[in-house]
C-alpha cells in the first residue's frame, strides 16, 4: 500500500515536487491542496508511465486521517537576505499560509509527520511544531541537508571512496553555519588526519572547496529534491538514516531550531548525543541558535502589532 502525502505550498515547488517523483515512480499517492494546479495536473500525460506514483488536486473533501505526511514547500529568495527584518519580511506570508493549511490538517485529523521545505525553513518548524500541538519529533525541516549532500559528495569525489564511508555534517542555520570538521570522519579515522599526514597526497585546499559550498546561496531545485526523498526514504521507505535537518532545539531558557544531525526513521526523527564541537565552530553553533530566536521574536512581535 502506498504512502498517503498531502502538500501545498508555491506552485513551482510542488510542480517540480510532482515531475520529480513522476520521473522516479515514487511509491506514493500525492495529494495537492492548491487548487491552482488543477490544470497542471490534468494535462500530466506521463502519469499513464507510472505504476506506483499518483497525483491528485484536493476535492474538498479529503479525509485528513488517511494522510501519513503533510508537506509545506515555499520559494527561496533570488538574492540571499542578511538583514533580519528583511528575512522576516520574506518568510511572513509563507509562515501565515502554513499555518493555515496545517491547522486545517490537524482540525480535519491529520496525525502524520510534517517535512518543511523552503528558505530558513529551520523558523517555520518552530512555528509549526508551537501551533500544531505535535510531537516535535514528528516535525521535520530540510533545513542544511541539502549543504551536507553537496560537501559529502565534493568529499567522495576528493578522496575516492564511498560515500557511506564520509560522516560530516553542516549545521547551524541558513544564515550562519558551519562544517563540523573536528567531527568529522572517513570510516573510524577524522578526516584532519589524513589532511595532517605528510605521506598522504591530500591537500588542506579541500578546506577552500568546502567553504565554497557554503558560501553559495543560490537556490537548485535538484539538491532540495534529494534532500526531501532522502527524508521521505527514512520515514515510509524503511530507509533510515543520519542527517542534517532543522529542528526545535532548547537553548538556555527557550526553544529554537537549527539544523544538526538526527537518526530519520519510520518513527520520524530521533535526536543523537549532544555535539562536541571546538571552541570555534562552537562559538558560531551558539550564535546561530540565537540568531534564529532573534528572528522569531520579530515575527512574534509584528504579529502583535498587527492584532494591536
Amino acid at each position: 500500500m502506498n504512502t498517503n502525502l498531502v502538500v501545498d505550498g508555491d506552485q513551482d515547488r510542488i510542480k517540480a515536487l510532482v515531475e520529480c517523483m513522476l520521473f522516479i515512480d515514487y511509491p506514493v499517492q500525492l495529494t495537492i491542496l492548491n487548487h491552482n494546479m488543477d490544470d497542471f495536473i490534468t494535462n500530466i500525460k506521463s502519469r499513464l508511465l507510472c505504476e506506483n506514483f499518483d497525483v491528485s488536486i484536493d476535492d474538498d473533501n479529503a479525509d485528513y486521517h488517511d494522510f501519513d505526511g503533510f508537506m509545506y514547500l515555499y520559494p527561496f529568495p533570488e538574492d540571499d537576505l542578511d538583514d533580519k527584518e528583511d528575512i522576516v519580511n520574506f518568510l511572513s506570508p509563507y509562515l501565515d499560509q502554513f499555518r493555515t493549511a496545517l491547522n486545517l490538517a490537524i482540525k480535519g485529523g491529520f496525525s502524520g509527520k510534517i517535512l518543511i521545505n523552503g528558505y530558513y525553513d529551520e523558523i517555520l518548524n518552530y512555528f509549526a511544531t508551537k501551533f500544531s500541538g505535535k510531537d516535535p519529533n514528528t516535525v521535520i525541516s530540510t533545513g542544511l541537508l541539502g549543504k551536507t549532500l553537496l560537501l559529502k559528495h565534493l568529499l567522495r569525489r576528493y578522496f575516492n571512496i564511498s560515500l557511506s564511508d564520509i560522516n560530516v555534517s553542516v549545521v547551524g542555520n541558513q544564515s550562519t553555519n558551519l562544517i563540523t570538521w573536528s567531527r568529522a570522519y572517513i570510516g573510524q579515522s577524522p578526516i584532519l588526519s589524513y589532511l595532517a599526514n605528510p605521506n598522504n597526497l591530500f591537500s588542506t585546499e579541500i578546506f577552500a572547496k568546502a567553504e565554497e559550498i557554503l558560501s553559495q546561496n543560490h537556490f537548485d531545485e535538484v539538491v532540495q529534491m534529494k534532500a526531501i526523498l532522502m527524508i521521505l526514504d527514512a520515514i515510509f521507505m524503511e530507509k533510515p538514516c543520519l542527517a542534517s535537518v532543522g529542528h526545535v532545539v532548547n537553548f538556555h531558557d527557550e526553544v529554537t531550531a537549527v539544523s544538526e544531525p538526527v537518526m530519520l526513521n519510520h518513527t520520524g526523527m530521533v535526536s543523537t548525543v549532544e555535539l562536541v564541537l571546538s571552541d570555534k565552530e562552537n562559538h558560531i553553533y551558539l550564535e546561530s541558535k540565537q540568531e534564529v530566536i532573534d528572528i522569531i521574536n520579530l515575527i512574534v512581535e509584528g504579529s502583535r502589532e498587527q492584532n494591536e
